[in-house]
């Protein structure tokens, strides 16, 4: 019976659950009020990782015209070059780590804000009924796990293709079929690869979720059943159900 009632739970979650898409989007909308921060960390991002491309790039210059050209002038130029954008690059992904942590934890304290809000209307009611481990997990888990989606998921998808772009024309001049190729690359890598990532592991991730809102529930009410189990000596029972 209780199995049973379990099943029909999870169907009803997975049932009810949004798509990534959706729920992404419906994420990224609470930003617009931090959007110049956001657009900040995009801007430094995409500089800073242009600086770390272009100091190997460089450093193959350096080769080409020190070594094969013997061109000592150009090589001195360079290294002054690669000095510069390695100081930078340490500075614009500092200041776009800043940006992005900015962003979160301001989002999280509105997040939490509104989620407690929603509580005090429910509450004592909501905590009594079945999804009271859920809950908890929203209260904790959930949304500290928001903290990474928004300081290392948003500005650095968008860092990801403005760079990518940059490099693909970057390339397509020295011949189109290699901007081309550098594309496909960059398609596989950085869009299919997780994609496919991500269809593997959800229902997997789905039911881990679920199970731990469980186990928060039976936690709960192991708690707040303390006096009975002491009572009835139920204690070594309800630690093998635990562990179950």
């Amino acid at each position: 019976m209780v199995n049973e009632s379990i099943a029909s739970y999870r169907a009803a979650a997975t049932k009810k659950r949004r798509s990534a898409i959706s729920i992404m989007g419906s994420l990224i909308g609470l930003v617009k009020p931090l959007l110049h921060i956001m657009l900040a960390a995009i801007i430094l991002g995409t500089a800073g990782y242009l600086c770390a491309i272009f100091l190997t790039i460089l450093a193959g210059q350096v080769i080409v015209h020190g070594l094969i050209a013997g061109g000592a002038g150009s090589v001195k130029t360079i290294i002054t070059v690669m000095l510069i954008i390695a100081v930078l690059r340490g500075i614009l992904h500092y200041a776009e780590q800043y940006c992005n942590h900015f962003i979160a934890f301001k989002l999280l304290a509105i997040i939490r804000h509104k989620v407690f809000a929603a509580l005090r209307k429910l509450c004592p009611a909501k905590l009594e009924g079945r999804d009271k481990g859920n809950l908890i997990s929203i209260i904790t888990t959930d949304i500290e796990l928001l903290e990474v989606f928004y300081a290392h998921t948003v500005s650095p998808i968008a860092i990801a293709t403005l760079t990518s772009l940059v490099m693909v024309v970057f390339i397509g001049r020295y011949h189109w079929l290699a901007g081309i190729l550098a594309l496909i690359a960059y398609l596989i890598v950085g869009v299919v690869i997780p994609m496919w990532n991500g269809k593997c592991g959800s229902q997997m991730g789905m039911e881990f979720r679920t199970n731990f809102g469980e186990l928060n529930s039976f936690v709960l009410d192991s708690l707040r059943g303390l006096d009975e189990t002491i009572q009835y000596d139920q204690g070594e029972k309800r630690k093998e159900q635990m562990s179950e």
